[in-house]
């Protein structure tokens, strides 16, 4: 039987304010890298990764390639201009803040009302609390972070580190697999 392999590729978008950790776990997530030096994105950067079959759960073998096309956008709000198109036609939404910044796990209400108006309510999405590493400097607590993913419908909630590595391919993969979970296979 000469099945032809169907490739799937997913838009996501990665939002969250400045310097919350955004491109970092791209990178983590990609390429494993950990760039220790603050460069801020501008406009937006973009990424690939192909996401194994075996951890799409039991949808795998309709799905036998797919892969997460996330968009990395600009957190800064002089950019908040250029955003809007980047948000069509994504099917999956990754919030992130800085666990050491209580601002930035506010702005995520208006980073989601942002996106809503380009994006449908229910498309899936997940909340990764960044920078755990530096717990020293920790300010939000876990609860405070769930409650807000509870309140966003999140998928998920990920306690996760850029620099260490910590929770971040299972919080992407999660999203990968809420986005399968939805979409039919097409014939």
């Amino acid at each position: 039987m000469g099945m032809s392999k169907k490739s799937y590729i997913f838009k996501s978008i990665v939002v969250g304010d400045g310097a919350v950790g955004k491109t970092s776990l791209v990178m983590m997530f990609t390429e494993q890298k950990f760039q220790n030096q603050y460069i801020m994105t501008i406009g937006s950067n973009f990424a690939l990764k192909l996401i194994p079959s075996e951890i799409l759960s039991t949808k795998a073998k309709e799905y036998p390639d797919v892969r997460l096309q996330l968009w990395d956008l600009a957190g800064q709000p002089h950019f908040k201009a250029v955003r809007h198109p980047f948000y069509k036609g994504s099917s999956g939404i990754i919030y992130v803040y800085d666990v050491t910044r209580p601002d930035t796990l506010e702005h995520l209400n208006g980073w989601r009302d942002e996106i809503l108006k380009q994006v449908v309510p229910t498309t899936p999405c997940i909340v990764l609390a960044n920078k755990i590493d530096m717990k020293n400097e920790r300010k939000v607590s876990e609860k405070e972070g769930r409650a807000l993913a509870t309140a966003f419908g999140a998928g998920g909630y990920f306690e996760t580190s850029a620099k260490d590595g910590v929770n971040v391919n299972i919080g992407f993969q999660t999203l990968a697999r809420l986005i399968v979970d939805i979409t039919p296979p097409e014939d």
